[in-house]
């Protein structure tokens, strides 16, 4: 005759390792033999599955039959498909998808998705997470008693009036959401008849697992419940039993906590281990920091935790995909996302495969000239690349199925970009998280045909998949470091544990997360709620330190914020105090990553030769640059260097700069000398309007700039009649010129002039625009061999007349009254002097003289090639002369 109710035994304190896996599989086997059972019929539940091959180690040891060894997860995945008629099913991504297209049903719930894009999102996962909890509970009941449980539940949520009526509607929903479901998917696991049932209670009871072995007690199946927890009200028992305590190390910040982290981990290996070291993932950013400590190291790790889908690189390149088509979608300036379409060409095959023209296309959005060959073959790549996105620039509403064919088709139809995708562990799992290869049918697809979205919903759409969704890479399972999260710590044999994030914010301090229903009618309920979490939390605690060896690790500060530690942390001080053994105190121990010492090596100014291959000219900016700092000619002129700005940066006072050059240029070709004044100004504003209908900026960016050139017209205006009354008349803008000055040895100058204005007497002057500041301008011109720009611009037109009637000026656009008309003295003897010194210069850098780093002034404050000179790690002086 066999109890109504499983029997309970506890398992006995002490370190979880083989031994005391060899005692719990031996009292389950004489609890059997006790019962004369069949162990070949039996199931062995576990917490999880990686104690699967733990605990068939410990019975293969006992020799004879071993029962199953199963999860609830694995022992429900070989009943076959879990295909659940109503209610929520078992796939996250539907669930958000069947609720939000539930309320968007309703008109008010439609206006909230509009109004309040995350409170909706939000909503939304409340209310799954809610329909889930609730469907969890009432399986945990036999089937004849669910209708009353429906019934009382949908008793304790009708009526209620005030504040929370939103909330309660969403869980009434949620309710009878989760009870559209005919059956519970656990039932398929009640018609289950093995010759036993055995559970290993680990972290705490199990609600199902518990409710199904009562449930076959109840039927006279043998059941057996092996407790690993310690008793109720002394949380500590088991681990106080131990040797010694387990040790504390405070740590400054968090970069300090992860470098001690990294440093237990290397002590523990260095003992030669045979069980791997846990490193428990409480606090993933600061696990990170270790994985990437411990790389540098040499040691392999088994990440049991994974980390966000989308941070992956195929993650990356999927969605840069859609950004570019999102940047494309009717109505959508052309300039905008260019970052993105360049983003997702340099990672597509199509860029991939015309890298000439690919870079082509990039010097053309970033504003350089190309060679009409080169154009012609960017022109043809960007015609290709936006047919190759067409398929995605719909402007309507389509259903997520057919978005989701459409990507498919981009990614999949060419067999070598599909292999590229299946042929990567993260881009498999891409295609698995979008549902895209293989395409699931049943309750999804059908679902993915209602839903309809725009361009901009699937793009936010599958960003939260690929956000929430995990990737656990190939890894090597004898790598002697386990990175695991606190759940799945129980029980294993490790050698020890490294334990990150013991602090008051990480540890046992479980923020609540938004919830339809109150922590109190959850619990009358039987739903699941924080207080348990933090209990569960508190138990996988107490497991862990069972392991032979356990560092807590925490941080004493983040930032001005002072952290304590956690008061799990706290209670286990308290218990070891109190320890009958005798009061002892947790040992607080200091690591340090290991640190060799090294010869000094002091950092000097560096001073390359310039002896190879020059090019062919000099711009205004490469001479600056030169007589500036060597250095930073080196590095942008004779290396070619630079930063590439951002293509879809705001627009800034240089690009207004760039436009006023454009509307001047216009005005001005074409334009008769004449007094007429208002026919200059509509000539003027007419300019404005040709260029902006042309610019690539939108206009709204543009209003703040058209209201200072709108206050500029009549100043420039008059000054231009004043100066056209002088006899100066406009002759050239944007002109570029070339000249091949015998001094630079073969060498040419090259330029692009603002505007040349000349005088029937045989002079000319150029004009340089400007629209910065008036000052600034001014001190350039203090000492006129200073000033390289205006000298370098007349040195250009020394084919046009003699150097004594050459005039240059900037001409300042900016001041409130008028333009600023700030001359260079005497620039023609300065162009002499410049392209002068400037040879001599040349012949000496030619012949091997090194090109020094300066490291003085302002300049190096903004300077790009100050990481390459390494300005700010060179020696003082007295040490480098030392």
């Amino acid at each position: 005759m066999h109890s109504s109710s499983p029997t309970i035994a506890g398992l006995p304190a002490g370190r979880t390792d083989a031994a005391w896996w060899l005692v719990a599989a031996g009292r389950a086997r004489q609890w059997a033999v006790q019962r004369q059972l069949d162990l070949r019929d039996a199931i062995w539940l576990l917490p999880y599955s990686a104690l699967m091959p733990v605990a068939r180690r410990a019975w293969s040891r006992l020799g004879g039959w071993q029962p199953r060894m199963e999860t609830l997860a694995t022992l429900r995945a070989q009943l076959g498909p879990r295909v659940p008629v109503g209610g929520p099913g078992f796939d996250p991504v539907l669930n958000r998808l069947q609720a939000a297209q539930w309320l968007r049903e309703q008109p008010a719930g439609a206006a909230w998705a509009k109004d309040d894009r995350r409170a909706f999102r939000e909503g939304v996962d409340a209310l799954v997470r809610c329909a889930q909890s609730m469907q969890a509970a009432a399986a945990c009941r036999p089937a004849s008693e669910r209708s009353a449980w429906w019934d009382e539940a949908r008793r304790s949520l009708s009526g209620g009036q005030g504040p929370g009526g939103d909330e309660r509607l969403l869980a009434r929903i949620a309710l009878e959401w989760a009870a559209s479901a005919a059956t519970a998917d656990a039932d398929a696991l009640r018609v289950l008849r093995p010759s036993a049932w055995l559970l290993l209670r680990a972290g705490g009871p199990d609600p199902l697992a518990e409710s199904i072995l009562a449930e076959a007690a109840a039927r006279g199946t043998p059941c057996l419940v092996l407790d690993a927890d310690p008793p109720r009200g002394a949380l500590f028992a088991m681990s106080i039993e131990l040797e010694t305590p387990p040790s504390e190390c405070l740590c400054a910040d968090a970069e300090s906590e992860a470098q001690a982290a990294c440093a237990q981990v290397l002590e523990e290996l260095a003992q030669a281990p045979a069980d791997p070291v846990a490193l428990i993932a409480q606090d993933r950013e600061a696990v990170r920091r270790v994985r990437a400590l411990l790389e540098r190291f040499g040691v392999a790790v088994v990440d049991d935790t994974g980390w966000r889908l989308a941070t992956t690189r195929a993650a990356a390149r999927l969605m840069a995909l859609l950004r570019a088509a999102q940047g494309l979608r009717p109505g959508r300036a052309e300039s905008a996302a260019a970052d993105q379409r360049l983003d997702w060409l340099k990672d597509d095959p199509l860029g991939l495969a015309r890298p000439r023209a690919l870079a082509a296309l990039e010097a053309r959005w970033r504003g350089r000239r190309v060679p009409e060959s080169s154009q012609a073959e960017a022109e043809a790549l960007w015609a290709d690349a936006q047919a190759r996105l067409g398929p995605l620039l719909v402007e309507r509403r389509q259903a997520l199925a057919a978005w989701l064919e459409q990507l498919a088709n981009l990614c999949l139809a060419d067999p070598l970009e599909a292999a590229r995708w299946r042929d990567d562990a993260a881009g498999r799992a891409v295609l698995s998280a979008l549902r895209m290869d293989p395409v699931p049918a049943g309750a999804w697809q059908a679902l993915a045909r209602q839903v309809s979205m725009t361009l901009d919903d699937f793009v936010t759409w599958v960003d939260e998949v690929l956000g929430e969704a995990s990737f656990v890479p190939p890894h090597d399972a004898q790598a002697p470091v386990v990175i695991t999260p606190l759940a799945r710590a129980m029980l294993r044999p490790f050698a020890a544990v490294v334990f990150p994030g013991t602090d008051e914010r990480r540890l046992g301090a479980s923020e609540p997360k938004p919830e339809l229903i109150t922590p109190a009618l959850a619990e009358a309920l039987g739903l699941e709620g924080l207080s348990a979490q933090r209990e569960r939390e508190a138990l996988a605690f107490a497991q862990v330190l069972r392991q032979p060896r356990v560092t807590l690790l925490r941080r004493v500060a983040e930032g001005s914020e002072v952290l304590g530690a956690s008061a799990l942390v706290e209670r286990l001080r308290l218990a070891w105090r109190a320890a009958p053994q005798g009061a002892r105190d947790l040992p607080r121990v200091s690591r340090a990553l290991p640190t060799h010492r090294v010869a000094a090596e002091p950092v000097r100014p560096p001073q390359p030769q310039a002896t190879m291959r020059w090019p062919e000219s000099l711009s205004a900016s490469a001479v600056e640059a030169l007589r500036a700092c060597p250095y930073r000619f080196f590095s942008r002129v004779i290396l070619g260097l630079g930063e590439a700005d951002e293509l879809d940066r705001m627009l800034a006072k240089r690009d207004y700069g760039n436009w006023l050059h454009a509307v001047l240029w216009r005005f001005h070709v074409g334009r008769a000398t004449t007094t007429d004044l208002e026919a200059d100004r509509e000539r003027l504003r007419a300019a404005a309007r040709e260029e902006q209908a042309e610019s690539p900026h939108p206009e709204g960016e543009l209003l703040p700039y058209l209201a200072s050139f709108e206050a500029l017209i009549e100043p420039y205006l008059r000054w231009l009649h004043g100066r056209e009354a002088e006899g100066w008349q406009w002759a050239e803008g944007e002109v570029d010129r070339r000249i091949l000055p015998p001094e630079l040895g073969g060498m040419a100058l090259r330029g692009r002039l603002d505007r040349i204005d000349r005088r029937a007497a045989g002079d000319v002057q150029v004009l340089d625009y400007k629209t910065g500041s008036v000052a600034t301008l001014k001190e350039h011109l203090v000492d006129r061999s200073e000033d390289t720009q205006l000298a370098f611009y007349a040195a250009l037109l020394a084919d046009d007349a003699p150097a004594a009637s050459i005039a240059a000026s900037y001409l300042a656009l900016d001041d409130r009254l008028s333009p600023v008309e700030l001359a260079h003295a005497q620039v023609g003897e300065s162009a002499v002097m410049l392209v002068q010194h400037l040879g001599e210069e040349l012949q000496r850098l030619r012949a091997g003289e090194p090109l020094q780093a300066l490291g003085q002034g302002a300049l190096c404050d903004h300077c790009e090639a100050r990481g390459l000179c390494r300005r700010d790690h060179w020696a003082a002086e007295d040490e480098s002369a030392g």
